[in-house]
């Protein structure tokens, strides 16, 4: 069943407001531009040259960030004693992508490095007291953490009773005491608690290597801003501030890269013919579901393997090993959503939907919330119980604050984390009714206020006619999108279809090319395939697409929503 959605359109800008764009906004017809950037936070012209123009002499000091200091001059000075440093992190992209670059800075400085990411079904999140007895057999006396560390208090005192040092770097909210760590390097934990940049764990792994960098005479370790792009997309942090600057420059390069790893995954992550720069859509559809998919299975492993090695040959077979890796979890994925289809009513007046997922891998427990949460418009939890506990993935909607709801929680959890949007837990079984509970009374109070429909945004609307070559050319000049820079969403109402016909396996998709006053424009609307369009004209919602095929620019509307044209608007 599909579920039917509210479109709704952002209030324009105010009467008169203008922006000087020069040769970016030469071409496009009416407001439009302004209105995509007014949308974006983008004020006045000095607003807009910040927007378009950063690049690596904006990016910030390193030290900038707390503990930065402390944090170099320990790991400095286990790459001059020779100690061995061992590198915890985690074990989807973020933590994949961090982990990578701070092994490859500190084996480029000299140092020695052994990394440990722990596997999601027998370790799951979170420095343990086994990895650190495997740090302290590899004769460790440093450990750097990446992505995680900062409510490991326990582990870190553990730690430290057998000798070893630990310098954490990490993005998540603490919920405990602060722990006896090295260094703290966390933007959330400056002197007011805000931070000012909300990096991912790459992004902070970077600005470590940045800063080891400087410390050493170098300069900024451009080769490995792509690392840092792949963890800050597949993190959905804000792509604003410096984190717009880590993304957009790690795209540019990534097209030239000389990391054998990173051109092998590239490579096979394409479409054949297809071809230009990676964009951040290539990175979230196609990139990060294949470094994702061996941790989802159990063990990442061989995603970091294809990040670090420098054998042109072994990244070649570890691509493809991903590629396999993905197409099973993908298999395995269709499956856990037949297995979990009779468990909820896309209709039903409760306000969650949490489902039971026993006895598939646990790392698609997220996607499949992600996937509920999109299907309903509801928070969604997918578990699974085993030995007793509960363990659970959760994706929420503006609604409910997952983090906030949990933390009342708090003590209940054998482990606990995310963010207002994503997060996870394991509870005693038996406890599981009542926290469900909850979040039904958490989430129902949320919805009083809220639409009673999913709610599909839009920038504006426009007419099919008025959409340029040039227009095409400027959304494409505000990439990289991603949270809180989202790509532009446009409707155009009583579109009239040349042809509609299905494609893909059991006509899941949808292709309709549409008469724009004379010219012919095409889309294509993935997952939209069952859309009942009738003959007449259609409202269609979509985003404006461009890809280099066989060296030539495609340029199609990618739909979002598509239903038969209603006589009102909205």
């Amino acid at each position: 069943m599909t579920l039917d959605r509210q479109w709704q359109i952002t209030e324009p800008p105010p009467p008169g407001f203008r922006l000087d764009l020069g040769a970016l906004g030469s071409g496009i017809r009416g407001p439009l531009a302004a209105r995509l950037l007014w949308n974006r936070g983008v004020r006045n012209d000095s607003d807009v040259a910040d927007y378009f123009s950063s690049g690596l002499n904006d990016l910030l000091d390193p030290h900038g960030l707390p503990d930065m200091a402390a944090a170099v001059d320990r790991i400095s000075r286990a790459i001059k004693d020779g100690e061995t440093i061992g590198v915890f992190g985690d074990f989807d992209v973020d933590g994949l992508t961090g982990t990578a670059i701070v092994l490859r800075i500190v084996r480029k400085l000299g140092g020695k490095a052994v990394p440990y990411i722990p596997n999601r079904e027998t370790e799951g999140h979170g420095l343990s007291v086994g990895a650190i007895d495997s740090f302290h057999d590899a004769g460790a006396m440093l450990i750097t953490t990446v992505d995680t560390g900062s409510t490991a208090v326990d582990e870190i005192a553990y730690a430290k009773r057998l000798g070893i040092d630990t310098v954490v770097t990490d993005h998540h909210l603490i919920e405990t005491e602060r722990p006896d760590a090295v260094a703290l390097v966390n933007p959330h934990t400056g002197d007011d608690g805000s931070a000012q940049v909300d990096y991912s764990g790459a992004g902070v792994a970077f600005k470590l290597a940045q800063a080891l960098s400087d410390a050493a005479g170098y300069g900024i370790p451009t080769e490995l801003l792509p690392l840092a792009a792949l963890g800050t997309i597949a993190d959905i942090v804000p792509l604003v501030s410096e984190n717009r600057t880590l993304v957009r420059e790690g795209l540019r390069l990534l097209g030239q890269t000389e990391l054998p790893g990173l051109r092998a995954l590239l490579d096979i992550s394409r479409s054949p013919g297809a071809s230009g720069r990676p964009t951040a859509e290539l990175i979230s559809f196609y990139v990060a579901p294949r470094l994702n998919a061996p941790g989802r299975m159990g063990d990442a492993g061989p995603s970091l393997e294809l990040l670090i090695t420098d054998d042109g040959s072994e990244a070649i077979a570890l691509a493809e090993r991903l590629d396999s890796d993905n197409t099973k979890r993908r298999t395995l994925s269709q499956e856990a959503w037949d297995h979990v289809a009779d468990q909820f009513d896309v209709g039903s007046d409760d306000p969650i939907v949490a489902v039971n997922c026993d006895g598939f891998p646990m790392g698609l427990l997220g996607p499949l919330a992600g996937r509920l949460n999109e299907l309903t418009g509801k928070p969604a939890v997918a578990y699974q119980v085993i030995d007793g506990f509960a363990r659970a993935s959760c994706r929420s909607n503006t609604v409910l604050d997952l983090h906030a709801a949990l933390s009342t929680h708090a003590e209940e959890f054998e482990r606990f984390g995310g963010h207002a949007r994503a997060a996870g837990f394991s509870i005693r079984q038996e406890r599981l009714a009542d926290l469900l509970e909850d979040l039904r009374r958490r989430a129902a109070w949320g919805v009083l206020g809220a639409p009673a429909l999913p709610v599909m945004h839009a920038d504006a609307e426009v007419e099919l006619e008025d959409l340029t070559v040039a227009t095409w050319n400027f959304v494409a000049s505000m990439e990289p999108f991603g949270e809180a820079n989202r790509e532009p969403v446009l409707v155009t109402y009583g579109a009239l279809p040349l042809d509609v016909r299905t494609v893909g396996a059991g006509g899941r998709h949808l292709r309709v090319s549409f008469d724009a006053d004379g010219r012919r424009v095409d889309s294509i609307g993935f997952g939209l395939g069952d859309r009942e369009l009738g003959s007449g004209p259609v409202d269609i919602l979509y985003q404006l697409r461009s890809e280099v095929w066989r060296g030539k620019t495609r340029r199609q509307l990618g739909l979002r929503d598509i239903r038969p044209s209603r006589n009102a608007r909205g």
